[in-house]
């Protein structure tokens, strides 16, 4: 999920709407949640460890994870990016990784992009290469409250992008919490997205443990911009 459509001739880099974008608020919320990924995977993951990022992009978070714990061994699949890894292991196929191996299974900004079938290969992903006590850490967004208000805002004067909302849907899961309808293509669009509804998903499987939010955890989710959750195995 690299870049995204501003326009029909705009394409705008992940960086530039994230980590790097001009507008403060969004990058401060933005680098908050990645400072939060890099907080929890190196406090929490053993010494000798293994970490499998589902959805790794272009490796940047596996490249600055193994300055951080070179300790580590790291995995990273991502069948779209078609990227060189560097400082890991890149996967084409999560099969191949052997059975009770993993430590940690990161998933991070990709859950709201994958389709029902692949939810589903996901987590049966995890329950396969994770070690008994092993566990799923996930971020998300959150699409909705007044955050998304300003979210589109964002987009409207920075990168030329029309809202995918028809006003009375903005307006709805803005003011109401009722998320709009998903599209039928939701791999470059947050529309619709429900953090609720995929907690609810994921918890018919694996025990959601805890769920944070950022980049103001003491907030309510409707004041944040991401959610951060841990889920084990039931039982």
């Amino acid at each position: 999920m690299g870049e995204e459509q501003g326009s029909a001739t705009r394409t705008v880099s992940y960086a530039a709407q994230t980590l790097d974008t001009p507008n403060p608020i969004a990058r401060y919320a933005h680098r908050q949640r990645y400072k939060a990924s890099f907080d929890r995977v190196t406090g929490e993951v053993r010494d000798g460890g293994t970490v499998f990022d589902y959805g790794c992009g272009q490796g940047d978070f596996l490249n600055t994870l193994a300055d951080m714990r070179p300790d580590l061994t790291l995995i990273g699949f991502d069948p779209e990016s078609g990227h060189e890894a560097e400082r890991y292991t890149a996967i084409d196929d999560p099969a191949t990784v052997a059975a009770a191996s993993v430590d940690l299974v990161c998933c991070f900004e990709t859950l709201e992009h994958l389709y029902d079938a692949e939810i589903a290969s996901f987590l049966g992903t995890a329950d396969h290469v994770l070690v008994p006590h092993g566990e799923i850490l996930i971020s998300v967004p959150v699409i909705g409250g007044p955050t998304l208000l300003l979210k589109e805002a964002n987009r409207a004067v920075l990168f030329r992008r029309r809202s995918d909302y028809a006003p009375r849907e903005l307006l709805a899961a803005s003011l109401a919490g009722r998320p709009a309808p998903r599209p039928d293509d939701i791999r470059v669009t947050h529309k619709g997205f429900d953090f609720r509804a995929l907690l609810a998903r994921l918890g018919e499987r694996f025990e959601v443990a805890d769920v944070t939010c950022s980049p103001l955890p003491a907030l309510p989710w409707w004041l944040n911009s991401q959610v951060f959750a841990r889920l084990r195995r039931r039982g």
